[in-house]
């Protein structure tokens, strides 16, 4: 509860199972681990500068125009761990991106040079109908057109969990 602009009221239970500490887990080495990850973004994203179109937490999508910097980052690039892996290649089978566009965080899609569509959008599970409807044409034009429609979804696998948040099920 918001009682004015400085305070929030909040209240929280401690779950039994959460009291004890569990032996097979290390939160020093999570906490490295999640922070390291975030040094090395902070680098890449360094290091690319303008030509980054998204990233993520775990990934960055960039424009690899041939030069210094995008060696630098194919350099980078290994099956060792901390090294950056080209999910393109090794996920998709492909060699790169043909047309991307993102609407937000975790809301992007692409064609790759396969021409295998790739679609996400957190909160949504692409079935057979959202990807009928929510093409990658579609998402270009809201994107880019500010007169755009936007299409209505039926998605019923939407729910009210017990703390009043939606939740996909």
């Amino acid at each position: 509860m918001i009682l004015d602009e400085n305070i929030v009221l909040t209240e929280y239970k401690e779950k039994e199972e959460y009291s004890k500490p569990n032996p097979s887990v290390n939160v020093y080495i999570a906490l490295f681990t999640t922070a390291h990850a975030r040094l090395k973004l902070y680098e890449l994203l360094d290091i690319l500068q303008e030509r980054v179109l998204y990233m993520d937490t775990d990934s960055c999508i960039y424009n690899d125009d041939g030069s210094e910097a995008c060696k630098k980052v194919e350099n980078m690039m290994g099956s060792k761990l901390g090294d950056l892996t080209d999910e393109i290649v090794s996920k998709h089978n492909a060699n790169h991106i043909k047309q991307f566009i993102s609407a937000g965080p975790k809301d992007y899609s692409m064609k790759l040079d396969t021409e295998k569509l790739v679609s996400c959008c957190k909160g949504f599970r692409l079935n057979a109908e959202v990807e009928e409807k929510i093409t990658l044409d579609k998402k270009i034009k809201i994107v880019t057109d500010e007169n755009e429609k936007y299409e209505t979804v039926k998605y019923d696998n939407i729910k009210i969990g017990k703390d009043h948040q939606l939740k996909n099920s």
